[in-house]
């Protein structure tokens, strides 16, 4: 009897003793067949690439693929525009004083290229190119973009679950000062090192630890404005769960977004149970 009844404890617990994963089958609501979320990092760092065969299997098991935003048709024009500040604002005037020097130091020894060739861009981008730069690059694409030539050369059928001036949007409800004073913030930082170890590569260890919540925490940053977290994040995953479900309807999917996209309350995978379906972490190893 006690054999019994830890076999059936083990079997009620077993979906919450696996509940972490970045791979997701999402069924039922009308599906006939599976289709999948993943939770991607926007890096090439090698190690977000070490997944075993699990997760291109469910790739090519599908007839379509979907990312944030499809970028092999954004126009090269109109993603320059949404990178730049309005024509004679620069980073070298609206920084405080000394601290293009210092971004310029920074940019040559982690980005590889000098502070005058971002001069002009919003702060936010420059200090995603920061912190990108953490990672290594030993990969051709971003792992996004790597799953979409995937894609396209299996012939799918290929989407984005999001407009890319969705993105933008959020980017620019956080005015050009704030922009700023959270570039300068991230200039003089010397507390990014916890426990000998980056803020960066803490997120990259969660993600590879399939640490969904612990990925949300670390990506809803507090030195950002509470509504760049609600428009960025929450706001956001409103639309990629209502796209995801409108594709998912018409062909089987395999839909990549951003890892902190998925966790929480508010995330895509509980928004989608909302909606009714069954969403089950499908489990998988990193090669190393």
């Amino acid at each position: 009897m006690k054999k019994l009844i830890l076999s059936l404890a083990f079997a009620l617990l077993l979906p919450y003793l696996f509940s972490q994963s970045l791979l997701w089958k999402v069924t039922g609501n009308g599906l006939q067949e599976p289709s999948y979320l993943y939770g991607s990092f926007h890096i090439q760092d090698q190690r977000v690439f070490s997944f075993d065969t699990t997760v291109l299997t469910a790739l090519y098991s599908c007839d379509a693929f979907a990312m944030e935003i499809l970028m092999d048709e954004i126009d090269p024009k109109e993603l320059k525009s949404a990178m730049y500040m309005p024509e004679g604002k620069l980073l070298s005037n609206l920084l405080p004083a000394g601290d293009f020097q210092k971004l310029d130091s920074i940019c040559k020894a982690k980005v590889g290229v000098t502070a005058y060739l971002m001069n002009s861009m919003k702060p936010f981008f420059v200090m995603s190119a920061m912190q990108v730069s953490e990672f290594s690059r030993e990969q051709a694409d971003a792992l996004d973009l790597f799953f979409l030539k995937k894609a396209r050369e299996a012939g799918k059928l290929c989407y984005g679950v999001e407009k890319y001036q969705t993105q933008i949007d959020a980017i620019d409800a956080i005015s050009l000062k704030e922009q700023i004073k959270m570039l300068s913030m991230a200039i003089n930082d010397t507390s990014s090192q916890v426990d000998g170890e980056s803020s960066s590569m803490e997120l990259l260890n969660v993600y590879l630890a399939f640490d969904l919540d612990s990925m949300l925490v670390l990506s809803n940053d507090e030195s950002m404005p509470k509504k760049f977290n609600q428009i960025f994040l929450i706001d956001r995953n409103v639309g990629m769960a209502k796209n995801f479900e409108k594709i998912a309807k018409e062909h089987t999917l395999f839909c990549a977004v951003g890892a902190a996209h998925l966790g929480g309350v508010k995330g895509v995978i509980a928004l989608l149970r909302k909606k009714g379906y069954t969403v089950e972490p499908v489990p998988f190893q990193w090669k190393n």
